[in-house]
């Protein structure tokens, strides 16, 4: 079974900038393919500009649970993702937020 682990360093996260990318209209996706074995790593990032700590924590929880539902069956093991939420997380369809990850995920590994 793949293993699902969080981004913790910045080497990590400037590492996933060189990768691929899919931008959306709710979020921006980064993977970059990692040498770890059966491990799925996922960073969030939310900048100010989204608003403030209530509004951004609100956008990281909800990527969180996106990533969470989808990721095991779309993701590929051994790939670093990272997701850069936008302020339309918040008030976007959890549906809608669930289909346009997977559709990322298959844009990024096509």
């Amino acid at each position: 079974m793949v293993t699902l682990q969080t981004l913790k360093t910045s080497k990590d996260f400037q590492a996933a900038k060189n990768g691929r990318f899919y931008r959306s209209n709710s979020f921006l996706l980064q993977a970059l393919k990692a040498s770890n074995e059966n491990i799925i790593k996922v960073g969030y990032t939310v900048t100010k500009q989204n608003g403030n700590a209530v509004n951004r924590n609100r956008i990281k929880r909800r990527l969180r649970e996106v990533v969470a539902n989808v990721i095991h069956d779309y993701g590929k093991n051994n790939w670093n993702y990272v997701l850069i939420g936008k302020k339309k997380v918040i008030t976007a369809d959890f549906e809608d937020l669930n289909k346009e990850f997977i559709n990322a995920l298959k844009k990024i590994h096509k």
